[in-house]
């Protein structure tokens, strides 16, 4: 698991604006686990890549991570290829969501085959 912090190394995300980016810049300068879940990404997607890999791998990036309101009252979520937000108008996703996300992948082989190498967004739906 990551978060929207993380670019795709392929340049697979919409462009930042240099607001964004200076922002990352100074995260990733002041927070170490930023700068680490910044140089795993770029590990996964450049050194072991996807095709024929002996290690197949998903990095989950959440939005702004909440609890949810009352229990059994999350809502759905939506998964995305790319970014849907700025890091200043975030969405929100719950931890249950997340949750829920990873089991699916662990658990269910054709989830996993359609995420694998991949870094989905995972959001609350609206």
């Amino acid at each position: 698991m990551s978060s929207v912090s993380v670019n795709h190394p392929g340049r697979r995300d919409p462009r930042r604006g240099a607001l964004e980016h200076a922002t990352l810049a100074l995260l990733r300068a002041l927070v170490p686990p930023a700068r680490d879940n910044q140089g795993a990404a770029d590990f996964l997607v450049r050194e072991v890549g996807t095709a024929g890999a002996e290690l197949e791998w998903v990095v989950v990036r959440p939005d702004t991570l909440h609890d949810g309101d009352l229990p059994g009252s999350t809502p759905g979520y939506a998964l995305h290829e790319t970014l849907t937000s700025s890091l200043f108008k975030p969405d929100r996703t719950s931890r249950a969501n997340v949750a829920r996300f990873l089991c699916e992948l662990a658990c269910d082989a054709g989830v996993w085959e359609r995420w694998k190498g991949e870094m989905p967004v995972i959001v609350d739906e609206a």
